[in-house]
């Protein structure tokens, strides 16, 4: 049986006694609200797991706050040197929605165009939305030098834009800055989930790295927040996070019931107090 690990140093409890009102539970879980639960037995811990499965949607905040952060952290990886702007003329539109569905194809055809004239042509777009509600793309663009008026003419003749922009990137801190400040201010947009898309080549593969060997067992999934499912199964017992999803779930006569207890302050609910 594995011995608990030492508590990092973060902001969020370490431990949490689960009392029978979820509300407490929520801030110790500190992950998506709409998140579910997997349960399961761990072989490696010989106790039961809780799993969060965030649901990784744009329009959930906490999730696309991570969201954001792995992009940030990949396209420094990624290293590109140009920021293109695509824009749409809404005069040949019905609405914002059809601009949307008629140009988002337009930008992979445009890069294979370019690819067939200059080579590489990486890149990572986000879709944003004027303050009129009309979509636009910002791509981050790794590649050789490509004339300006080429990707011009192109974009016009796909689309009949008149207006894009193309500009050198001289730092990758500098296209960490611009991804982070589209991604920031991003809208909800009522046609699609996906804010980002980015070409295969892109960003670097990362080596393989082996997972911890969390085995279990008995695994079942469940449509509810695990602060909730807590409160309805585990009151009493005693969370410990194991890592930002995974949670040990320690019953009293549990040997490492103590130990978590020992190993950082447990964050009581009003209700296990009273």
């Amino acid at each position: 049986m594995k011995s608990i690990p030492e508590p990092p140093d973060c902001q969020v409890p370490q431990s949490y006694l689960v009392g029978s009102v979820s509300s407490p539970a929520f801030a110790y879980f500190g992950v998506c609200p709409y998140a579910q639960t997997m349960s399961a037995y761990s072989l490696t811990h010989r106790t039961q797991v809780l799993f969060c499965l965030p649901c990784k949607r744009w329009s959930c905040r906490v999730c696309a706050e991570q969201k954001i952060k792995k992009l940030a952290h990949s396209v420094r990886a990624a290293r590109p040197n140009r920021l293109l702007t695509l824009t749409v003329d809404p005069s040949l539109y019905v609405s914002p929605r059809h601009a949307w569905e008629e140009t988002r194809k337009c930008v992979p055809i445009l890069i294979r165009n370019l690819r067939k004239r200059f080579g590489e042509v990486e890149y990572l777009r986000v879709t944003e939305v004027t303050q009129n509600g009309w979509p636009h793309y910002h791509l981050l663009v790794r590649s050789g030098y490509i004339p300006h008026t080429v990707v011009r003419k192109a974009w016009n003749e796909l689309t009949g834009a008149r207006i894009e922009d193309l500009s050198k990137v001289t730092k990758s801190f500098k296209a960490y800055q611009y991804l982070v400040k589209y991604l920031s201010k991003l809208h909800k947009l009522e046609w699609t989930e996906r804010h980002v898309s980015y070409s295969k080549g892109f960003i670097p593969k990362d080596p393989w790295v082996a997972p911890d060997p969390l085995d279990y067992a008995e695994e079942s999934f469940h449509s509810y927040h695990p602060a909730n499912f807590a409160a309805e199964h585990c009151v009493g017992s005693i969370l410990f996070r194991l890592s930002e999803h995974c949670h040990l779930v320690l019953r009293k006569g549990d040997p490492q019931y103590v130990i978590a207890s020992e190993a950082s302050h447990i964050k009581r609910s009003v209700s296990s107090r009273s």
